[in-house]
């Protein structure tokens, strides 16, 4: 399985845990590539069986959290079609729905969303091993 591992990060917590979820992936077996959502690898997402797009949860505490960075990842990702896509946010206290509203936004640009999950950022180990362990699940590796 071909994988692409793409975050957008702001403090370092989001790209720690792409890099856990990129190696909890090439553990399983997966041929994987990893880099900033800013910079992504055309080639690679074009031959991907399958995409995680990470980053971080932005807004207040506890009302209007959104995904980070959302409208970089809406600008530079292209065109998802049809891709597989798991999804996740980073946050501190409270990621309310930021999560599903980056699984939105990549189902806007036509990816099919298998799950989206949130990290707390003093948790990243342990939440990005039950992630990989959800997307191995469903792989059957």
């Amino acid at each position: 399985m071909q994988v692409v591992v793409t975050y957008e990060s702001r403090t370092g917590n989001t790209r720690t845990a792409a890099q856990l979820v990129a190696g909890g992936l090439k553990d399983a077996g997966a041929e994987v590539t990893i880099g900033p959502v800013d910079t992504p690898d055309f080639k690679a997402l074009a031959d991907a069986d399958l995409v995680v797009v990470g980053t971080w949860t932005d807004g207040a505490f506890f009302l209007g959290q959104r995904p980070g960075g959302a409208g970089n990842i809406a600008r530079s990702l292209p065109d998802l079609w049809d891709k597989r896509v798991y999804s996740f946010v980073t946050y501190a206290l409270n990621p309310g729905r930021s999560h599903e509203k980056l699984a939105d936004l990549l189902e806007a640009k036509g990816a099919r969303s298998l799950g989206a999950s949130a990290f707390h950022r003093n948790r990243l180990q342990d939440d990005a091993s039950t992630f990989v362990d959800g997307i191995i699940d469903y792989y059957g590796n």
